[in-house]
């Protein structure tokens, strides 16, 4: 069968484009940090980067960033990488300006000549109108839906200078919708300070040579160490420590050389004294006077390795990681990727005080922002104590909102919410439809929870709650311990359920342990109950000594035959 003309042709072309190296096709060497990213109604800038992921075929890549739609910008619009190591981290904006109401889609492409392209998918959600309801916002809105049937949202409100709104719970007023439909009278809201949660937390505290020059940073008391890392550990310890909540889990990285690995200076801990202690030791017994070069990124992927990687625990912890850095890392065996994925893969957000005659700011960003974090800028050493406070209360400005769902069948819905605070409006449409058959399990069976932690000298542990049925007005332990403790109510002002003021606790000997009673002011009114679906700490036990978590308790259950209407409780593992 003979070949048409124009075959012939297209061939001859294709050989001369072959044996010619000026004409090529399209080469494949943009690679791009994101695919996607979904601003919801995040009004902070998104990062992402670019670099030549081709350097055999392209030694210098050229490129240039555009977008589809006028209300999203990218700063800058070009730029060139000649490899993996030379990357360019671009700024992206959104202007909701003019916005209808809804969510709304844009494209943006990164090109070059005669290089293939790359596009990253942008979703935005506007409110209509403007950016924001009187320069208020919601911002890092994370979607999380479990059995049995929950739907949860975890967010921080920020002002018009993007600083946290701290407020109590009852202060707002909440609309919780499925589809276009307020849910039932019959089910009800949960909102609650990211507190309830178990707050566990990473300080990874820098103690390299850019922080303890005293040539660039000062020694103004002449101890021989700089002012900078005096004013870092007195911002971690007395401003960042203090400020947390009692049940509030920390632990300690420090990083200062780049042929040894970071040193794990604490594990996790409620003991604020004791970890004020570690921090005061670290110069003598890990440092041993010799800073030298950063291996940050390092650090911060040991600090991710600490935190649990079971379900439950992630579903019951608000997690963060508050390091210092200056951006500038050339000796870390992983890079600030790896870190961010890894913080990613567990719920981690990462909080970053930007500090030094180096700072690479940029990379600082992208690290903060792709975790759902932040980051601050200290330009001196006295600037330091007022970042760690903003963190503060910036994580102090973490609300989670909870419901569970009526329905049970397999159909999706779009889930959203209103929250209404001092004449401010603040919409919220879930990226995410929600299937009630994908997260089903039994709304009767509440699941309760164990957290330990050690200081210098003695163990406690909490009794959480991860989820509580409805109508429980009373809960019954059996304890049964080889070492003394005390137990006490954790208090409202500390997340906990059973505040004091409300709730009685009874402790009565039994057999080899003890039973221990918590009651609500009056147990046989189920409208004294605690709140459908709720979470947080309820019982704190302190040990007069060092316990290891896995002998603390010979015994523990709870009193299932108290329910008359099917409820029960199950203690998760961890």
């Amino acid at each position: 069968m003979s070949r048409p003309f124009h075959v012939f042709v297209f061939l001859a072309l294709g050989a001369l484009c072959l044996a010619f190296t000026g004409c090529i096709f399209d080469i494949d060497a943009i690679t791009l940090s994101n695919t996607s990213y979904d601003f919801g109604l995040n009004t902070s800038p998104w990062y992402f980067q670019v670099w030549n992921s081709n350097p055999d075929q392209v030694a210098e890549l050229s490129y240039t960033v555009s977008t589809n739609r006028s209300w999203l910008t990218c700063t800058p619009t070009s730029g060139t990488s000649a490899g993996a190591a030379d990357r360019d981290t671009i700024t992206v904006t959104v202007n909701r300006s003019g916005l209808s109401a809804g969510q709304h889609t844009a494209t943006i492409t990164v090109s070059g000549k005669r290089i293939a392209s790359k596009t990253i998918e942008i979703s935005v959600t506007a409110e209509g109108g403007s950016d924001t309801v009187g320069g208020w916002s919601l911002a890092n809105v994370a979607s999380n839906y479990t059995a049995p049937y929950l739907l949860e949202f975890d967010f921080s409100l920020r002002d018009e200078n993007d600083h946290a709104v701290i407020a109590e719970p009852a202060q707002f007023e909440i609309e919780c919708v499925e589809d276009a439909a307020l849910i039932s009278s019959e089910t009800d809201a949960h909102l609650a300070k990211g507190a309830n949660k178990q707050l566990t937390t990473y300080l990874v505290l820098d103690y390299t040579l850019s922080m303890a020059d005293r040539t660039i940073n000062g020694d103004l008391d002449g101890n021989g160490r700089s002012d900078a890392l005096d004013k870092m550990e007195a911002a971690a310890k007395n401003v960042y420590l203090d400020a947390l909540d009692e049940d509030a889990l920390v632990g300690i990285y420090e990083f200062h050389r780049g042929d040894r690995d970071p040193q794990k200076v604490a594990d996790f801990s409620t003991d604020k004294n004791y970890l004020k202690g570690r921090i005061d030791a670290i110069w003598t017994e890990y440092v041993q006077n010799f800073p030298a070069e950063s291996r940050c990124w390092d650090a911060l992927f040991a600090a991710v390795g600490e935190f649990s990687a079971a379900p439950e625990a992630r579903r019951d912890e608000q997690r963060a990681i508050v390091f210092l850095s200056d951006g500038r890392d050339e000796s870390s065996t992983h890079t600030y990727q790896d870190a961010i994925d890894a913080a990613r893969s567990r719920g981690i957000a990462f909080y970053c005080i930007g500090f030094g005659a180096e700072l690479d700011m940029t990379v600082l960003r992208v690290i903060t922002s792709q975790t759902g974090g932040k980051y601050y800028s200290a330009t001196t050493v006295d600037e330091l104590a007022t970042q760690f406070a903003q963190i503060i209360n910036d994580l102090g400005g973490q609300y989670i909102l909870r419901w569970a769902t009526l329905k049970r069948t397999s159909q999706s819905f779009l889930p959203s919410f209103i929250l209404h605070i001092s004449g401010h409006d603040l919409r919220y449409a879930a990226a995410p439809l929600y299937r009630p058959t994908d997260h089903a399990g039994n709304p009767l069976e509440g699941t309760l929870r164990m957290v330990s932690s050690d200081s210098a000298t003695q163990s406690t542990a909490y009794l959480r709650a991860a989820y509580i049925p409805r109508y429980i007005t009373t809960l019954s332990l059996y304890v049964e311990s080889a070492y003394a403790y005390t137990a006490s109510l954790v208090e409202a002002g500390a997340g906990g359920l059973c505040d004091p003021t409300a709730w009685t606790l009874a402790q009565t000997p039994e057999g080899a342990g003890m039973r221990i009673r918590v009651e609500s002011e009056n147990p046989a009114d189920i409208f004294t109950a605690l709140p459908f679906g709720a979470f947080g700490p309820i019982l704190k036990f302190e040990f007069g000594q060092l316990v290891d978590p896995t002998v603390q308790f010979t015994t523990l259950s709870i009193d299932n035959t108290l329910y008359s209407g099917g409820q029960t409780f199950v203690f998760l593992a961890e």
